[in-house]
């Protein structure tokens, strides 16, 4: 059985690893799990037991992980990024250390931790507040969405290397990497067994490990060669203004190290331009901007127009914006004038 330490993490977490145990012990060969909601309604999806566990043991085999190791799990159980965690401690026969699924994990300063997961929320918290607690981590995988250039440079500053992940509920876990901090690449790496394929500036991924076949993605990408890819955004969230794509989470690459708050970028109908490019705020308090402090970021078509605050964003289950559920509760806000 499974080696845990739940003595870091509250009773509701410790409730949600074994309802996860007690439904991988069963004697279905199947987990039903949710997409993580971030571009639309949460669609359950059913994967099969073996395919989790050959994706868990494809990232142990990648990191040289090996019975005895540790593992830590700050992540929700409920979530895909939670379950594959628990996975690999199984199958890799690791001790398994839980925390609770906050913005700042409890990582243990005694211990060496071999393998962790997080997502970009957590880290930047962790480097803005106590970077040291990294030391202990030998192997941090960040997932979830994009990493801030900021959370890079001070990775960079404190000589630690992450890895940050691709993947999504469909993959079960992680298809691709690229390391941060101290070493970084530009773009991902697939892992072992995963072909890569375009149609349409879209990805394509075909894991041979899985015998899934082909998953064709919302992901839009550059293909540099059968290997590696750069990241461009989700088609879910292209604005198309003055007959230019532009890309929602590239332009937020680009200034969140300039917004102290969380934001996204969004677009709304435009008589002139097709569609305009929105800043949406969380804040409670109005934050006037002007064009020129986003020049020395953005080209002038990039530019937002206009920005809404909003005071309290919609989150999926992972922490992930939820932007449709956010957008709907613009209708009483009132958008300013970026002059």
């Amino acid at each position: 059985m499974l080696n845990v330490d739940y003595s870091y993490c509250q009773s509701e977490q410790k409730m949600r690893v074994e309802r996860f145990l007690n439904e991988w012990y069963n004697e279905k060969d199947t987990i039903t799990t949710k997409t993580s909601g971030s571009t639309g309604e949460p669609k359950e999806i059913t994967l099969k037991k073996s395919s989790m566990v050959l994706s868990a043991q494809r990232t142990l085999d990648h990191f040289n992980i090996t019975p005895g190791s540790t593992a830590f799990l700050c992540l929700s159980p409920e979530t895909i990024g939670g379950k594959m965690m628990i996975v690999r401690a199984i199958k890799g026969k690791l001790h398994l250390f839980v925390d609770d699924n906050s913005a700042m994990p409890r990582i243990p300063d005694n211990i060496i931790i071999d393998l962790c997961a997080m997502v970009p929320l957590q880290l930047m918290t962790i480097l803005k507040k106590n970077p040291k607690q990294l030391d202990t981590i030998r192997i941090n995988l960040i997932g979830g969405g994009p990493i801030s250039t900021a959370a890079i440079d001070l990775l960079k500053t404190y000589g630690h290397t992450a890895y940050h992940t691709f993947g999504m509920t469909e993959t079960i876990s992680h298809i691709a990497l690229r390391a941060i901090g101290q070493i970084t690449e530009p773009y991902f790496t697939v892992l072992p067994y995963v072909n890569i394929n375009v149609k349409d500036d879209k990805l394509i991924i075909d894991d041979l490990l899985l015998e899934s076949g082909p998953i064709v993605t919302n992901d839009f990408i550059v293909k540099i060669d059968n290997s590696h890819f750069e990241w461009k955004g989700r088609a879910d969230f292209v604005i198309l203004s003055g007959g230019k794509k532009f890309y929602a989470e590239e332009i937020e690459s680009k200034i969140q190290d300039f917004i102290p708050i969380p934001f996204f970028i969004t677009a709304v109908e435009d008589d002139h331009l097709g569609q305009r490019v929105v800043l949406c705020l969380e804040s409670e308090t109005p934050i006037s901007y002007r064009k020129e402090q986003f020049s020395t970021y953005l080209p002038i078509h990039q530019i937002p127009k206009e920005v809404i605050h909003i005071n309290s964003f919609v989150r999926s289950q992972s922490g992930k914006i939820d932007r449709i559920s956010t957008l709907a509760l613009t209708i009483n806000c009132v958008a300013e004038k970026i002059l």
